[in-house]
């Protein structure tokens, strides 16, 4: 096996082994927001309110979290969105090492044309 295959096929393992996720994983955003209304001695503000949002179905979805359920669902999206670019990574190794060790078709030269 070449060396750059190798080091290739290396790299490859060693995010494999880096992709186990060290916990819950989820998709979404968290956002943490307050909400001002008017009073008769200025603005009145409250919160802060703590909102979950994600895609199920087609459809956007919001829940509203209390602050300590935010904080860990905050956390399973970091790792969700780590592992998704770990996954990536793997992806575009896979693909440069299968096109290295394997034969593709030959590519012709076209004569260009004169016009």
């Amino acid at each position: 096996m070449p060396t750059e295959i190798g080091q290739l096929v290396r790299r490859f393992t060693e995010n494999v082994q880096e992709a186990r996720p060290q916990g819950y994983l989820l998709q979404g955003s968290v956002v943490r927001r307050h909400l001002v209304r008017p009073s008769s001695a200025g603005d009145k503000r409250y919160g802060p309110y703590y909102l979950w949002t994600r895609k199920m179905a087609g459809k956007t979805v919001t829940m509203a979290l209390a602050k300590p359920q935010a904080a860990i669902i905050r956390e399973a999206i970091a790792r969700q969105r780590q592992l998704d670019r770990r996954l990536a990574a793997l992806r575009s190794l896979s693909e440069q090492i299968i096109l290295a060790v394997t034969d593709g078709v030959s590519v012709r030269n076209r004569a260009k044309s004169a016009r």
